[in-house]
């Protein structure tokens, strides 16, 4: 060894520590857990839905914080847009066990209102925030940001999130949700993830690498060997416990508590509970932003996680259901859960539209929000900010013709892919 590679060794020996912040940080989710067991084991507080929903639902932020670490840690060791695709399934684990509970307990308009309000939730707040956190970043670092570009390796994902997209809207029209349906959209996601396989590593991908992970993460994925699998199995069966125990009292408590605070169920259930399942995989994403280099791995991120929810989420409510009653059963589709999957829909097609043009910008991200938060705050008009959505999208692709930047990058990484 050099004398000039010395101190690189050393300094990767320092950075794989963490530091005071970073301990203190882990001790505190850590904590969570004493509270959880009293709860949950003990039996103290169980008879206040509040305490359990409150007590169950900050153990599960800390569990999704624990997995979303543990899954990126992974990272270096399988492809990136694999990892991605392993990293959005993971973190929305939380979500899934909302969705079990419900859907077993045969709440289909509660299931419903959670799956749709989780992925509005990431698309309507969750990409404009990728912006403008990576906008900020760099006005602070005097750098000049426009749009987040999008990778050709991302092109695909568009492709496949506007396939299900069309199915989740023939769903809607057929007023159904069965197995069928769950088999279509288990085989879509599983084509995806045999896709990010396939790609690989891009050349942008390998650059964003060398920067390095940020905070925590980063200098875990650099501690040895040994003690880095053990800190990812102890954060994977933190989550895992945390999550198998606590979804159910937390579900249980949040309903309760509606009633009690005279809070309508579904609100509750539409919004608390996806925020609190999609804050650690949105904090993560906003990471990957707030580095500006890897800004574009954040939004991929979000979009991964939307494709995951829009096709694996729904798929667990008609197979979890017919599991509860006990032999194969299809799910007739209320008016209300009808208007809610067009309205993610339309929504969806309009982020479609914008990611077609390879970029988003700040006039992308505005828009998104200023609609979400319409269709947040004025819920009876649900569908005329539906139609909103789709007139936009529609002029999207008419006035900045949006599929032909898609369509190239598409051709140009299958031509990429047949040359190696």
């Amino acid at each position: 060894m050099s004398a000039d590679d010395a101190p690189t060794e050393e300094g990767e020996g320092r950075s794989a520590r963490l530091g005071r912040a970073d301990a203190l940080l882990i001790a505190l989710l850590a904590l969570t857990l004493i509270p959880f067991v009293i709860v949950i084991f003990g039996g103290v507080g169980r008879s206040s839905p509040l305490v359990v929903a409150a007590v169950t639902g900050l153990a599960i932020v800390a569990a999704a914080l624990f997995l979303s670490w543990a899954t990126e840690t992974l990272e270096i060791t399988v492809p990136v847009s694999a990892a991605l695709a392993l990293l959005a399934l993971i973190e929305v684990l939380p979500e899934y066990s909302f969705e079990v509970v419900l859907a077993w307990e045969r709440r289909i308009e509660l299931a419903a209102s959670s799956m749709t309000g989780s992925n509005r939730l990431l698309l309507g707040v969750g990409w404009p925030l990728i912006f403008f956190v990576a906008y900020f970043a760099a006005r602070a670092r005097r750098r000049p940001f426009r749009a987040v570009e999008i990778p050709r390796a991302l092109a695909a994902d568009v492709l496949f999130l506007s396939a299900a997209t069309v199915y989740a809207v023939l769903i809607a029209a057929k007023a159904t949700l069965g197995l069928l349906d769950a088999v279509v959209l288990i085989a879509l996601y599983v084509a995806y993830i045999v896709n990010a396989l396939r790609s690989g590593r891009t050349e942008s991908e390998e650059e964003e690498e060398e920067e390095g992970e940020p905070g925590i993460v980063g200098k875990l994925q650099r501690l040895p060997g040994i003690r880095r699998a053990l800190v990812v199995v102890v954060f994977l069966a933190f989550g895992a416990f945390v999550i198998g125990f606590g979804a159910e009292p937390f579900i249980a408590g949040l309903i309760a508590s509606a009633d009690s605070l005279g809070v309508p169920q579904f609100f509750l259930i539409q919004w608390v509970a996806p925020f609190l399942a999609e804050f650690p995989e949105s904090l993560t994403a906003f990471l990957w932003a707030a580095t500006i280099v890897s800004v574009a791995r954040g939004l991929g991120n979000l979009v991964s996680a939307k494709l995951n929810q829009w096709t694996l989420l729904i798929a667990t409510i008609p197979i979890v259901y017919s599991l509860s009653l006990g032999h194969p059963a299809e799910i007739a589709l209320v008016q209300l859960s009808r208007d809610e999957i067009l309205l993610t829909a339309a929504q969806t097609l309009l982020g479609v539209a914008m990611l077609a043009r390879l970029r988003l910008t700040l006039f992308d991200a505005v828009l998104l929000l200023a609609l979400f938060l319409t269709q947040f705050a004025v819920p009876a008009i649900r569908l005329e900010v539906a139609v909103a959505y789709v007139l936009s999208a529609a002029a999207y692709c008419a006035i900045g013709r949006s599929p032909l930047p898609l369509v190239r990058a598409l051709r140009s990484h299958g031509s990429a892919e047949s040359s190696e």
